[in-house]
């Protein structure tokens, strides 16, 4: 490393504010570029008015999900570690943890799809297909899972890594790539007159813009090998020790557990919508991806900012810790109020955008206005979780994600859908963020009292 003292200004000395709206204006930005993407896919195959093509990129969604678990696994983790190196000067163990995260990363992302591709028989029957969506739940999977698993957690993973650093521009750069060309593919691939190719041709959009995305920073490791801390030599990992290899898992387990259950989740939740018709899977699957855009907000600003913490935690700066965390509540909070009068007033319209189906809308704006009322305890819910895992603090998030799944909104998914079939679905999940946001914040403040003097 040629200027190893290169990131102290930020991490140190830039005021609070600035510090802030720097790490986590570039990775909101790219978060609303990826929620485009994520949309891009329900918008043109919406555009076909087949709501089994939409089905099935609903009933694909738990499995993309999980990719999230083994994101966390090696992104939060190795780039929680990371931070936290950097904060205490030791520079070798940044290198070796980004190391045992970009390989880890490989390794499980070529036996993710394996697996999937092996037992894809009872997934698909797990996911809530029926005659009806199983060739197109199929043939969007073979793109997005069988074949895209693999680019898809190495482009998220190799993003966290980077981000760790204060790099979050060129960790924006490199998502936003890969979600813009898919954005441009969707309708050559999906719409009749392109390839016709409905569902798959959304899923092979995918394949090849995660592709892309890995490529940036495969490149961009190799143009900045002497000015950054991110390796992707595997002679480092010869220097890895079991101490840094707990560290790093003690927060990616946690944070893996916690994306697993919400897939568990939103499995269930597809289960039972399904009984229903595809309209109302389409339609659930529809404010999901919306519901995405206060999600990924919250999530932007809480990742934001974990750098922050994490570094200035380690280096003992625990009062910049304190105000980093406050300053970001309050701006995310502001934002989702805003977001929940949007939402709510506006939800028959953003529905129909995606199909113009009556029924659709119908169910769509049910689902969509209880949701959104959930926006602002959310973004707190996150926003604790974030912290946990810059501290090092992997029980306190694991504890946050058993709390969320298993003692709360698994629970009342199957009592709400018992009392109040199918439109009960949504208050599971308002419930749930309501009793977190309290917690997270008593935990929050039990962590000021014990760690700010």
């Amino acid at each position: 490393m040629k200027n190893p003292q290169s990131k102290e200004y930020l991490f140190e000395h830039m005021p609070v504010p600035g510090a802030v709206l720097q790490l986590s204006t570039p990775i909101v930005i790219s978060s609303l570029v990826t929620i485009l993407y994520n949309l891009a896919d329900t918008f043109f195959v919406g555009m076909l008015n087949d709501p089994v093509q939409n089905a099935a990129v609903t009933l694909v969604y738990p499995v993309t999900l999980a990719f999230n678990a083994v994101n966390n696994l090696f992104g939060v983790g190795v780039s929680s570690a990371m931070s936290r190196n950097l904060g205490r000067k030791a520079y070798d163990e940044v290198r070796t943890c980004s190391a045992f995260g970009f390989y880890g990363a490989l390794c499980s992302g070529l036996l993710f799809s394996a697996l999937c591709l092996l037992f894809r028989t009872p997934l698909l029957t797990l996911l809530g297909t029926d005659a009806e969506t199983l060739n197109a739940t199929l043939g969007y999977m073979q793109w997005t899972v069988f074949c895209g698993a693999l680019p898809a957690i190495l482009n998220v993973v190799q993003s966290y890594m980077v981000r760790s650093e204060g790099s979050t521009l060129h960790a924006s750069i490199g998502t936003m790539s890969g979600c813009l060309l898919n954005i441009l593919l969707d309708p050559i691939f999906i719409l009749p007159w392109g390839f016709n190719m409905g569902a798959a041709g959304a899923g092979l959009a995918t394949f090849l813009s995660n592709c892309i995305a890995c490529l940036y920073f495969l490149v961009l490791a190799r143009i900045k090998k002497g000015s950054t801390f991110v390796s992707m030599n595997p002679r480092m990992l010869r220097r890895l020790t079991m101490s840094q290899v707990r560290d790093i898992l003690g927060v990616g387990i946690p944070a893996s557990i916690q994306n697993l259950l919400n897939v568990t989740g939103t499995t269930l939740l597809n289960n039972f919508t399904a009984p229903f018709g595809a309209a109302a899977i389409a339609a659930m699957g529809i404010s999901q991806k919306l519901y995405m855009i206060p999600m990924q907000m919250s999530l932007g600003f809480s990742q934001g900012i974990m750098p922050l913490v994490s570094y200035n935690y380690a280096s003992g700066n625990r009062a910049r810790m304190k105000e980093a965390i406050l300053f970001a509540l309050r701006i995310i909070v502001g934002s989702m109020l805003f977001l929940t009068a949007v939402y709510f007033l506006g939800a028959p319209a953003m529905i129909r955008a995606f199909m113009d189906s009556d029924q659709i809308v119908g169910y769509g704006t049910r689902f969509l206005r209880v949701m959104s009322l959930g926006f602002v305890f959310l973004c707190t819910d996150f926003l604790a979780v974030g912290v946990f895992q810059a501290l090092g603090m992997g029980r306190n998030a694991l504890f946050f994600a058993i709390c969320r799944k298993l003692v709360l909104e698994i629970p009342l998914l199957f009592l709400l859908n018992h009392f109040y079939p199918l439109y009960g679905l949504p208050f599971a999940q308002l419930i749930t963020e309501v009793f977190l946001c309290a917690l997270g914040l008593w935990m929050l403040r039990r962590i000021f009292r014990a760690e700010v003097h």
